[in-house]
């Protein structure tokens, strides 16, 4: 996966239509689902990896990303994320937007990672620069949020929204931990879904239709 920024220019060439053009997406993906046509995947995957690939460049080029390793690393696991999920968005409509926040998830996650090791509040702590801290910041807004709205759970959901949200355990994962089988862990998380979208700190973060 690892690609340079002019290998993204040679695939932007062969693809039909804008990045931009979520509409074009949302329409190539919508025929894609509806038939499995190889032409539509291809169309698909070339979208998808550019939008994926531009998504962390762009992170990147500001100084949010130290480092190219960890935009390929980033960029890979973004898109394995979406390769293997998609085939259950259930509003084709919403690919583009359900691809966005895999994205930001994904770099959510990764700066969560990245700085929770250490305490900003502790002496020797680390000392985040100015281009550092508006994505922590907006990491920890959306991490506090989910606590708090995790927290107002039903019991039975507390657990799974846990380890599903806050520590991106998959599904199977989780069915080993809470003893249940995958497809409960699924309807489990669904039903927070539900719930924490209720909470408009939260709505962009958790409304993927992604399973």
């Amino acid at each position: 996966m690892t690609r340079p920024s002019s290998h993204l220019d040679s695939v932007l060439d062969h693809l039909p239509f804008s990045v931009d053009d979520t509409a074009a997406a949302n329409d190539a993906f919508r025929r894609w689902s509806n038939r499995q046509h190889p032409s539509d995947e291809r169309i698909v995957d070339l979208w998808t990896y550019c939008y994926v690939t531009r998504y962390f460049l762009s992170k990147s080029t500001r100084g949010d990303i130290q480092g190219a390793a960890d935009a390929d690393a980033l960029i890979k696991r973004a898109y394995e994320k979406i390769e293997e999920k998609r085939d259950g968005v259930r509003d084709p409509g919403r690919y583009a937007h359900w691809v966005s926040v895999v994205c930001k998830n994904t770099f959510l996650n990764h700066i969560r990672k990245d700085h929770t090791s250490e305490s900003i509040d502790a002496e020797d702590g680390p000392t985040l620069s100015a281009k550092t801290t508006a994505p922590v910041a907006e990491m920890g807004f959306v991490e506090e949020a989910l606590v708090d709205a995790i927290r107002d759970l039903p019991d039975y959901l507390k657990e799974p929204a846990r380890l599903y949200f806050l520590e991106d355990k998959s599904f199977e994962e989780i069915s080993d931990e809470i003893d249940k089988p995958v497809p409960t862990v699924r309807t489990y998380k669904h039903k927070a879904v539900t719930r924490l979208k209720e909470d408009e700190r939260l709505r962009e973060y958790v409304d993927p239709p992604d399973l």
